[in-house]
């Protein structure tokens, strides 16, 4: 906060520590961070906690991708279930939003659209949606109120000018995974914006 940023997204999705917390098939533990969902969700309310209290629940959201499968994360049968009572728990936290994640355009498995009901309905702050996203899709899903929020990614990462192309439905650059995640300008600075058309005189 002190160097300027609006607030803290937790990250809870993608395989990363605190989704190796909360999944049975990544937590072994035999001690009260693992066991029950009571358990494996401790390490990530209590994280949870820990920042609210250091910023305030209005500046604190967590990114979660419920039957997301990436960095070994493999479903199992309780997996609606689990993220039900998260949803709960992050709720009575008064967190400012959870940022579901569907990785499903990428490949994975589909996000069954029961649990991102149940997100709408247990959690009552902000619900952003992301994951394979085009406007009209996104339009559609606000007007029905499913979320509050559309979050788009590798769209805006690859097009500099995304909105204009979006209003004049022109082609968007292909994102180049290869990019991702490295330093440097390339990939992240330097995909071209939309040729200008020559301008013809009347005569």
């Amino acid at each position: 906060m002190a160097a300027g940023f609006d607030g803290v997204e937790l990250h809870g999705a993608n395989g990363y520590l605190l989704e190796q917390f909360f999944r049975p098939t990544s937590n072994r533990r035999t001690d009260s961070y693992g066991g029950s969902v009571e358990n494996r969700a401790r390490f990530v309310l209590e994280v949870a906690k820990a920042v609210i209290a250091a910023i305030g629940k209005d500046k604190v959201g967590i990114r979660l991708s419920p039957f997301g499968v990436f960095n070994d994360m493999p479903a199992y049968p309780e997996m609606e279930a689990d993220y039900t009572y998260l949803a709960q728990q992050l709720n009575a936290l008064g967190l400012l939003y959870i940022h579901q994640v569907d990785h499903s355009s990428m490949g994975a498995p589909a996000v069954p659209q029961s649990i991102k009901d149940t997100f709408r309905k247990e959690f009552k702050g902000a619900l952003i949606l992301s994951g394979g996203y085009d406007p009209e899709r996104a339009e559609r899903d606000l007007a029905a109120g499913k979320a509050d929020v559309i979050a788009f990614g590798r769209p805006i990462l690859a097009n500099p000018d995304v909105i204009e192309r979006w209003q004049t439905h022109a082609a968007l650059n292909p994102p180049d995974p290869a990019t991702f995640y490295t330093p440097g300008p390339k990939g992240y600075t330097d995909y071209p914006t939309q040729a200008k058309q020559p301008q013809l005189a009347s005569v």
